[in-house]
């Protein structure tokens, strides 16, 4: 059984099309196709169900696809240490990284990586927590940087961060000057949300829950950044990092409300797969992550 036949089994799996594969393997569809056909051949039986919207694995295809990604990492990792003995980085790393992570953790770290082992490809995706999890268990990242609890028994982590989050709101929005602000004005405004399937929204609708209330949600965001230019239109408050908003805050384009009955500890942590030792390029890469009380963890970016 050929490696690059389970590579172009594997990379058609991941992406759901053969001619997708072909892309990125750089070969034609025609040559991926006689490829996977040869594995087929090769274990006597069907790994594919073919159809108008691309392929997706039968049962034991699905087997072979997990097996084959952990052998198909060992090579590249054979590979990456035998051309690399004196550890410059050769090699590809995949991150996933939440929006703040991506924003506030990632440049530093990734630039000391670079510094140290220039021969590093690096791919970095930004989604929501849950997304990057299903990624992780699927294979197709190394680790990520998310929000926790990651409550999943295939995964494991550690904490790398933990900062409060703050509510802000418009210089002009009629609670900007108060000096103390309660859990219940806050239900009672329209609130600019995370989306509902993100776990900080199910953080900070708990700590409203604890007294009894809920936040009145006027919009359901994906994105921070979009977030913050919401709430400096008046268009409603909303809990974001502090690291996140501290350029507005400084400037006064958003103010923080006095609100000492919200607490709303947010977690970040680094997650991969439990089932899996660490490729040594992901160790180096771990290496460079801070620990909880590291205060330097996350920094906002330098200003152009």
């Amino acid at each position: 059984m050929e490696i690059e036949k389970l590579r172009a089994f594997v990379t058609a799996v991941r992406l759901g099309s053969v001619s997708a594969a072909a892309r990125e393997l750089g070969r034609s569809q025609p040559a991926i196709s006689a490829k996977l056909q040869g594995l087929e051949r090769a274990v006597g039986e069907g790994l594919l169900m073919r159809g108008a919207r691309g392929v997706r694995p039968t049962r034991r295809g699905g087997q072979l696809y997990a097996r084959a990604q952990e052998l198909l990492r060992g090579v590249d990792e054979l590979v990456a240490d035998w051309s690399d003995p004196e550890g410059r980085g050769q090699g590809k790393l995949e991150i996933g990284a939440t929006d703040v992570m991506a924003v506030f953790l990632l440049p530093p770290i990734l630039q000391r990586m670079r510094r140290r082992h220039p021969g590093t490809e690096i791919e970095v995706t930004v989604e929501g927590s849950r997304p990057l999890c299903t990624r992780l268990r699927r294979g197709d990242l190394d680790l990520a940087l998310v929000t926790l609890p990651a409550e999943e028994p295939e995964l494991t982590g550690r904490e790398i961060h933990r900062e409060p989050l703050v509510v802000v709101a418009a210089p002009n929005h009629r609670l900007a000057r108060r000096r103390r602000v309660s859990l219940e004005e806050l239900a009672s405004e329209p609130m600019i949300a995370h989306r509902r399937e993100s776990i900080t929204r199910e953080m900070v609708a708990a700590s409203f829950r604890v007294a009894g209330l809920e936040p009145r949600v006027a919009m359901e965001v994906s994105s921070p950044e979009a977030m913050k230019q919401l709430v400096a239109l008046g268009l409603g408050i909303a809990p974001l990092s502090r690291a996140l908003v501290a350029d507005e805050l400084a400037e006064r384009r958003l103010v923080r409300l006095r609100a000492p009955e919200f607490r709303c500890l947010r977690r970040s942590g680094v997650v991969r797969r439990a089932d899996q030792a660490p490729r040594p390029l992901v160790n180096r890469f771990l290496a460079l992550l801070p620990r909880p009380a590291d205060r330097r963890a996350v920094r906002r970016p330098a200003r152009p």
